[in-house]
């Protein structure tokens, strides 16, 4: 129905497609582009476009791409207008897709971006016309033309794999002829492996380059061919095209956007892949706005890095409308024109919110329906979005309770290490009322969850604001300031000690993690979309809190998350732990664990004194801005980072070598299913889709396992020698999961673990058998009878039994011991056609004339 409703508008754009291409207005300035209409910044100008258009539209041009793709009715028109050819596939739902350097031909030389200087609104005609077809063009940029109509043979090389193509009339004899002579050539693909496994150098600053004014997809494209092939021999070129015709048929192209990762290109390369460059990739090593070979060498002269360049600018000229089969990517938003083939593996979701912060706190608080002994359970400090205002006063909540529970547990730390005459003096700051308070609220706090409030009478007592603000003072004073209690003789604190015990144990049962809790109720405050420990903060001062998230325009999402006040050191230095996860497959879920994890350390001394980013926030992008300060452990890294060999080494000489296999392992995997059978609601369902996830934890003293939170596109790259050994290691195991098995189930996964995939139970067969019921409606039948005058019958009345004898009716005597049973006299009454009952006495209720009638009118009478 939508597409229905913008199939108006969408004739505006195709009307304006069809006239002459004119300039803009002169009046209008445009933003300069270095690499052209496909340069790195292809995902800031398709944004930059978003703007130009309203939604509604940006929305309609999207769907009428996506369905032109889908249904196959994409088209061009090389060398000429033939503006007729043009209006009748307009006329019958085509689209057209331009050629690059005609989508931008009207604007000045190298000029690739839309006018900056005017205002959206204000767009009309040329310029609205020429922005929307900029917008289709980068839609359907990567996506093969379903009809050709074209006037020069040497344009369209490309499409000789591609049978599909409707290609017009008059070049089909040229196509056979030139098809036969290709399946008589011969190729060896190893010389074109070898050369794209190579790092990508820059070429001899000796060599001259000649300068292109459009970019490699220029009208001058035909010529550019011709002269990549006189930088080759024929049998290279030969070679080099049947490389391309047979990955192109055999869907084995690839294409890696965002970063180098060798380790991904070196596996799909020895597994017979070709990769398709990006164009700006394909040019990136020669000066800028260069397009060209050198043009002052001769050719037999190319050699190493020259001849190789050529050779993947003659490859990318074979395989550049060919959609890609395998797509490694680190960005969702450089992919929308993939949406539309299903058969493309791409290594994102275009959904993961547990990815975010605040989407990993939305998702596990529905972690109690999936929670599973052994299999799913998630261990996560709580988090609450604080920019929602139901979960900020479920924030408030929990940091008051919290900070009833820290004071009752400082309180009996506090005795144990020294006598009671150090906690009280007359000049003390704090009343012993604080434990009091503390002690009534957690006590009220039980009865609410155990709902013996529910059939309270008694008025519950109310607590009031600045009760709570004077008590939380209290908290602080006596927790971070060391304050002593005022002394006063009708307290004894021994006793409150006892007392506090007594419901810090009960409480034990009702608040789960109140063994990560410690002490200072310490809380850490994380903006929602950042990562790399950006923006991170320790407080423990609820109005510091509140105040951060309520800062005039403050635009940044909060999220705020219990800290951790007892995690495992090793040799006094805080670490977690980084952990691998692929996920290939949705629905059903599969969830595929890294054997092998790293953990990361602290380049300062572990202390809860001091909330700085260096003590407790151990990501690598964080701790790499500092020194490790002397006083460290020399038995640790001065790269601050373990493999999970070296670590199990660690728990072996410290005599807990069993925890790893036992606990520490079997609990992460737990961690991460329960936490991905959380989020499965909200994940991309798409087939052919995986990806690798990397996942903080944090171990506590009993070395448990706390997940911290998920990061998509995880550091990969080889910044210390552990990393350098890993990374690599676990990309080629990813290709092995996600290309070896999807052809061989008994494939090698290297050090990845199937560690859960989900059953989905079948629907059982249909059998043909009808569940309808139907129903009928059940109506008391009255035999027919002859019309009788109507009796006269006085009401029924239960009299009221006189002297020894119960009266039912006058002409029938009662005897003395009679007691009923008066409900099945009347009802009988009601039922004229049943045997008139009688008891053994003889009793019968009413008189017979009366129970022989039927008619309506003697209920209605009687009120029956």
């Amino acid at each position: 129905m939508e597409l229905e409703e913008s199939a108006s508008d969408s004739k505006i754009h195709r009307d304006s497609t069809t006239k002459k291409e004119l300039r803009p207005s002169s009046a209008v300035s445009f933003s300069k582009s270095e690499h052209g209409p496909e340069s790195s910044t292809s995902s800031e100008q398709l944004k930059q476009y978003k703007s130009w258009v309203s939604s509604e539209r940006w929305n309609e041009l999207k769907k009428i791409a996506e369905n032109a793709m889908r249904e196959r009715k994409v088209f061009m028109i090389k060398g000429g207008g033939f503006p007729a050819v043009r209006r009748a596939l307009l006329e019958r739902g085509w689209i057209e897709k331009y050629e690059s350097h005609k989508v931008f031909q009207s604007l000045p030389a190298g000029v690739r971006h839309p006018p900056t200087n005017v205002d959206p609104k204000k767009l009309h005609g040329k310029e609205l016309s020429k922005v929307e077809r900029m917008i289709l063009y980068k839609f359907m940029e990567h996506h093969s033309v379903d009809f050709l109509w074209t006037t020069k043979r040497d344009k369209y090389d490309w499409l000789l794999s591609n049978k599909d193509v409707i290609i017009s009339s008059e070049l089909q004899a040229w196509l056979m002829a030139v098809t036969m002579e290709l399946e008589e050539s011969a190729s060896d693909s190893k010389i074109h492996r070898d050369s794209t496994t190579k790092k990508e150098l820059r070429p001899s600053s000796a060599v001259s380059f000649s300068k292109s004014e459009h970019g490699p997809e220029s009208s001058t494209s035909s010529e550019q061919l011709k002269q990549y092939k006189s930088w080759v021999s024929s049998e290279r070129w030969n070679e080099l095209k049947k490389i391309a015709e047979n990955a192109m048929r055999e869907r084995k192209v690839f294409m890696i956007k965002g970063g180098g990762f060798p380790a991904v290109r070196r596996a799909l390369l020895e597994r017979g892949w070709i990769e398709k460059y990006e164009s700006h990739k394909v040019f990136q090593s020669l000066p800028a706005g260069v397009r060209h070979p050198p043009t002052n060498v001769d050719p037999k002269k190319l050699h190493g890095k020259e001849l190789s360049k050529v050779e993947r600018m003659i490859l990318y000229k074979f395989m550049e409308h060919h959609s890609v089969d395998f797509l490694w990517t680190t960005k969702r938003d450089k992919y929308d024109w993939l949406l539309s083939n299903k058969d493309v593996i791409i290594s994102r979701f275009c959904r993961s919110i547990f990815t975010t912060k605040e989407g990993l706190t939305t998702s596990l608080t529905q972690m109690h329906w999936h929670t599973e002994p052994g299999v799913a359970l998630t261990k996560f400090p709580r988090c609450y979005n604080i920019h929602n205002s139901d979960s900020l006063e479920e924030f408030i909540d929990d940091f008051r309770i919290t900070a009833c529970i820290s004071v009752l547990k400082w309180l009996s730390n506090a005795l144990q290490a020294s006598n009671e005459q150090d906690l009280v003096t007359i000049n003390g700051k704090v009343p012993f009322t604080a434990i009091e308070f503390a002690i009534s609220r957690l006590n009220e706090y039980i009865v609410f969850l155990t709902h013996k409030d529910i059939d309270d009478t008694e008025d519950q007592q109310h607590v009031w604001e600045h009760e709570w603000d004077q008590f939380l003072t209290h908290h602080y004073l006596l927790v971070h300031e060391k304050a002593k209690f005022v002394e006063d003789k009708s307290f004894n604190i021994r006793q409150l000690e006892r007392r506090g015990l007594k419901i810090l144990a009960t409480m034990s049962k009702y608040w789960p993690q109140i063994d990560i809790d410690g002490v200072l109720n310490i809380w850490i405050v994380k903006p929602g979309n950042k990562c790399r420990g950006r923006g991170i903060q320790l407080m423990n001062n609820i109005k510091d809190i509140i105040g951060l998230i309520n800062i005039p325009a403050q635009k940044t999402r909060y999220v705020v998350q219990k800290y951790i006040e007892n995690p495992l050191v090793i040799y006094n230095t805080k670490f977690d732990i980084r952990q691998w996860f692929l996920i290939t497959n949705c629905q059903p879920l599969t969830i595929w664990v890294y054997k092998d994890s790293y953990l990361r350390f602290s380049s300062q001394i572990f202390s809860l004194s001091n909330y700085h980013e260096s003590v407790h926030l151990t990501n690598n992008a964080v701790q790499t801005k500092y020194k490790n300060v002397s006083e460290r452990d020399k038995a640790l890294p001065d790269e601050n980072m373990w493999d999970c060999h070296t670590f199990k080494a660690y728990l072996r000489q410290i005599g807990k070598y069993e925890l790893w296999e036992e606990k520490i392992y079997p609990g992460i995997k737990q961690c991460l299913i329960g936490a991905m059978l959380a989020s499965q609601e909200s994940m991309d369902k798409r087939q052919n889709s995986f990806e690798l996830y990397g996942a903080d934890f944090m171990l506590t003293e009993d070395f448990t396992p706390w997940l911290i939170e998920i990061n998509s596109s995880p550091d990969l790259a080889p910044t210390t020698s552990v990393t350098a050994r890993l990374c690599p290691q676990c990309l080629e195991d990813v290709i092995k999961v996600v290309l070896d098995r999807r052809y061989n189930l008994e494939a090698d996964t290297g050090t990845f673990e199937l560690a859960y995939k989900q059953t989905i139970p079948k629907a059982p067969a249909y059998l043909g058998l009808s569940l309808c019921i139907n129903g009928k409606r059940v109506i008391r039948k009255f035999k027919e009878r002859k019309h009788e005058p109507k009796p006269n019958v006085p009401p029924i009345a239960l009299r009221v039994p006189s002297g020894d004898a119960i009266i039912v009716d006058q002409d029938q005597p009662v005897p003395a011991e009679y007691s009923g049973p008066i409900i099945t006299d009347f009802l009988t009454w009601l039922n004229p056609y049943d045997a008139l009952p009688t008891n053994k006495d003889g009793i019968v209720l009413g008189p017979k004339e009366s129970l022989t009638d039927p008619s309506r009118k003697t209920r209605k009478k009687y009120g029956l």
